[in-house]
């Protein structure tokens, strides 16, 4: 309870049930899982994109049981990174949001999504593959590799519900996962105020605030500190808003009940559910 509503939180697939009594408008958030992060030799591998995230308002009257389906993250495997889960609330006029694109595996193609995964990247004279997009809309692009020589990790960064993945434009610049949004005022209850890992409604975000939800997947664009941080966009703090970081060998998960896209790098990590 909180702001004069009560709040209803679904971590997992279950039931709202209004009462017979009922006869009110809503406010909503689904957020889908994010995807998983993609794999390449030398940390080539995209970030994984963002859950799409959708709000907004819905009259509900009773009695009536209405299915609330969570979307898991998309996991990381040997093969590479899978398309996040789609979550919706069956209310008389269904919401749908839409698993975060797969990050694209080395010289792959990131995936579509809510919000698409990072392109994977390769050597200089190869051909990275293409940014996945935001299909249907509930987020964003994306962003291409980037061919260099030596050893460097060349893929893009996963797109975030508030921005795209950020690209690597030069052999030392950060592909950062896009960022992610804030939730309404009307969920931030400070008594579901998350830690640096989660725990509570989202993740940290930029500026020492707290309630966000469905940041892209960074990618790993070499050894620490020159690494894509989750869900950073164009800042190089972080990690925000739930996306993982690049990493090397194994990239970091999206956190958990963020739809955070899973990190890229040698092997992926896998998106976070929301």
């Amino acid at each position: 309870f909180y702001g004069g509503k009560t709040i209803h939180t679904f971590t997992n697939t279950g039931t709202f049930t209004a009462p017979a009594s009922f006869d009110e408008t809503v406010e909503y958030v689904v957020v889908a899982g994010g995807g998983g992060g993609g794999k390449g030799a030398n940390n080539r591998g995209g970030g994984g994109g963002a859950g799409g995230y959708l709000t907004g308002t819905t009259p509900i009257t009773g009695p009536s049981p209405i299915a609330i389906t969570v979307g898991g993250g998309g996991a990381s495997a040997p093969a590479g990174g899978y398309q996040g889960g789609q979550s919706v609330a069956a209310f008389p006029s269904p919401i749908t949001s839409t698993g975060g694109g797969l990050g694209g595996n080395q010289a792959g193609n990131g995936g579509n999504g809510g919000s698409g995964g990072g392109a994977g990247g390769v050597t200089s004279g190869g051909t990275e593959g293409s940014a996945g997009t935001g299909s249907p809309p509930q987020g964003n692009p994306g962003s291409i590799g980037y061919a260099v020589t030596g050893s460097e990790a060349t893929g893009g960064g996963g797109g975030g519900a508030g921005g795209a993945g950020r690209p690597i434009s030069d052999g030392t610049t950060r592909a950062h996962g896009g960022l992610g949004v804030q939730l309404p005022s009307t969920f931030r209850n400070p008594d579901s105020q998350p830690g640096s890992d989660g725990g509570g409604l989202g993740a940290p975000g930029p500026g020492s605030t707290y309630f966000w939800v469905a940041g892209g997947g960074g990618a790993a664009t070499g050894t620490a500190p020159d690494i894509g941080l989750g869900g950073s966009g164009t800042s190089d703090s972080g990690p925000f808003a739930g996306g993982g970081d690049g990493g090397s060998p194994i990239a970091p998960d999206g956190v958990t009940n963020t739809g955070g896209g899973g990190g890229g790098g040698e092997l992926g990590g896998s998106g976070g559910s929301d």
